[in-house]
């Protein structure tokens, strides 16, 4: 019943921020169940902690490892875009480049450019999947690490297409790409 008094008074607390309102008034009606149905609360509880992460992984990713997460992705793109032939170059997480269309291009390659709302997503179902079908340990983390490659791999991939288009199609193609994916 503590936990759940805890839970109403975190969820009014907690500073108004548009990502988290659906998450806090679940947790302030999770703390309201938690008051009167005690234990039952602890499925629920789970469940929303798990959607909380999905939440809160970009947000803390931002916070705590911007640079880092962001240059996970930089790195292999220069890589890759210095055997592709493509004229990209970079400043930072600032990249230019001369399209075949004659333009030239300029991107800001923020942190979310580099997939952690997809990663958090995949954290989320891991967790989901875990708490279905527990996994011996081994298998589990082999599942896992394969999971965070496959999610960083279909992210980075992401990318190469969006300025091999920019390179190609110009511009205005970059942007259209950058709004479907």
């Amino acid at each position: 019943r503590v936990l759940g008094a805890g839970l109403v008074a975190a969820a009014v607390l907690m500073p108004p921020s548009t990502p988290y309102l659906v998450f806090r008034l679940l947790l302030g009606g999770l703390g309201l169940f938690a008051l009167l149905f005690g234990r039952a609360a602890l499925l629920p509880g789970a469940l929303l902690g798990i959607y909380g992460l999905t939440v809160s992984f970009p947000l803390l990713v931002e916070r705590f490892a911007e640079a880092q997460y962001r240059e996970a992705a930089v790195w292999p793109l220069m890589k890759l875009m210095t055997v592709l032939r493509l004229p990209l170059q970079n400043n930072g997480p600032v990249f230019y480049l001369h399209s075949s269309t004659g333009e030239d291009i300029s991107v800001l390659l923020s942190v979310a450019c580099a997939g952690p709302a997809t990663m958090g997503v995949f954290l989320s179902i891991f967790a989901l999947m875990c708490f279905d079908r527990p996994l011996p340990g081994k298998k589990a983390a082999a599942m896992f690490i394969f999971g965070v490659a496959g999610t960083w791999l279909q992210s980075f991939v992401r990318l190469v297409l969006l300025f091999v288009i920019a390179y190609y199609w110009g511009n205005d193609a970059l942007w259209s790409a950058h709004r479907w994916t």
